[in-house]
């Protein structure tokens, strides 16, 4: 067993010391202590404890009911939350997700069953050490994710642990060991009974990770297949060079989305990305960057500052982006070091930085409504055209002229 210390939290500290001193049992446990032993930073940290959710509320002055049907409430120490969760067994799970029943156990080793891989069903107390009954060290030192006990068992009871098994070989740079590999891809039907919303969670997770090399786990275990068969069938048709391309483009969740959809016409994206419930922001963008990819960005002063006005500028820096992964025939670089140029000059781009405004043309006795908006549209043509233009003086004058065009002056 190891003798490795695990640097927690004084809070953290502060909560198991409270619960052994009122006589229960408390250990931190799952995603904390693997990232712990791994060296890396943890995001949460969880307590597992044999003390009843009640009981685990009276030592603490502020807690809330977090899933206290599962046994889980929230302590709240110094504005950070920390779940305290009982010891459980876990009933049947009906609907691939959530246990029907919990029954409340004073047996640790029977808590750390119900969990997925033996690298997350390993407890820490400070003066203990590691317990460890599913030998999850030795897992974490192979570099393997192995499903606790019975592997179809743990991928029948919560289908999404399949999806966060590829997940994490693909975070992690792990391998799935063989006998819950045959489990994952035996079972990957069940993934239809999980919600999108955690589908698309996991998903964008697995594009971010670092080891690009275990994303094509998603498609081999026909588990993408199941979620998606066209994005399975285009994303098998061009592995290696969808890899590269995902290797190639910044961290970002909407860049990376964009490449995994770029054999999509912008209508299918928008159907995916709304059967996936993305947010609204996210469907126009991918949507858009899409459409746009189809052409080459101009490399003329004038249709380049138009297009910029149009999609905005962070849209712009997107599309060279994507242009530079997917397209590197395309002229982007000429693209990008021209529009480099247009930001530094300070060239208006939309009528917010156009120096002449509606409320000035309403005063010069333009009318509110179709007209105004057709003059204003006229003069942010001429000064993307020519932005030496964007004078006051100038727009007034032409405004001037058009209004008199119009029978209005």
């Amino acid at each position: 067993m190891s003798k490795m210390k695990v640097q927690m939290p004084s809070d953290a500290a502060f909560i198991l010391n409270k619960l052994n001193e009122g006589g229960h049992e408390a250990y931190i446990v799952g995603g904390c202590v693997r990232d712990s032993i791994l060296g890396r930073i943890p995001q949460d940290w969880d307590i597992t404890t044999s003390a009843l959710p009640e009981e685990t509320k009276t030592f603490f002055d502020h807690t809330f009911d977090t899933g206290i049907q599962h046994g889980t409430i929230t302590v709240v120490l110094h504005k950070e939350n920390y779940e305290v969760t009982t010891y459980r067994v876990d009933g049947e799970y009906a609907d691939c997700r959530h246990p029907d029943e919990v029954s409340f156990t004073k047996n640790l080793t029977e808590d750390l069953l119900r969990r997925d891989f033996t690298m997350n069903a390993i407890a820490y107390h400070p003066d203990e050490g590691f317990r460890d009954p599913f030998h999850g060290q030795e897992d974490i030192a192979a570099e393997t994710i192995r499903g606790v006990g019975d592997p179809p068992k743990r991928f029948q009871e919560d289908a999404l642990r399949m999806l966060r098994c590829v997940r994490f070989a693909a975070q992690l740079g792990f391998e799935i060991e063989p006998e819950t590999w045959a489990a994952l891809c035996a079972n990957t039907a069940l993934i239809q009974k999980i919600s999108v919303e955690r589908i698309r969670e996991e998903l964008e997770k697995l594009w971010l990770s670092p080891y690009k090399e275990k994303m094509p786990l998603l498609w081999e275990s026909g588990l993408l297949a199941q979620i998606d068969p066209v994005l399975s069938a285009r994303l098998i048709g061009r592995s290696q060079t969808i890899l590269d391309e995902i290797s190639a483009c910044p961290k970002d969740a909407l860049l990376r989305w964009a490449v995994v959809l770029q054999d999509y016409t912008p209508d299918e994206a928008k159907n995916f990305l709304k059967g996936m419930k993305f947010d609204n922001h996210t469907l126009k963008r991918v949507c858009l960057l899409l459409e746009q990819l189809k052409q080459d960005v101009p490399t003329e002063a004038y249709p380049l500052r138009k297009l910029a006005g149009n999609i905005g500028e962070d849209a712009m820096w997107e599309l060279l982006t994507l242009q530079s992964i997917l397209r590197p025939d395309s002229p982007y670089a000429e693209s990008k070091a021209l529009f480099e140029n247009i930001l530094s000059d300070g060239d208006c781009l939309t009528l917010k930085t156009m120096e002449l405004s509606g409320k000035d043309l309403m005063a010069m006795g333009a009318p509110h409504g179709k007209v105004l908006g057709e003059i204003l549209a006229e003069l942010l043509d001429l000064v993307l055209q020519a932005p030496e233009k964007n004078t006051k003086e100038i727009l007034s004058e032409k405004a001037q002229t058009l209004l008199k065009e119009k029978g209005l002056l």
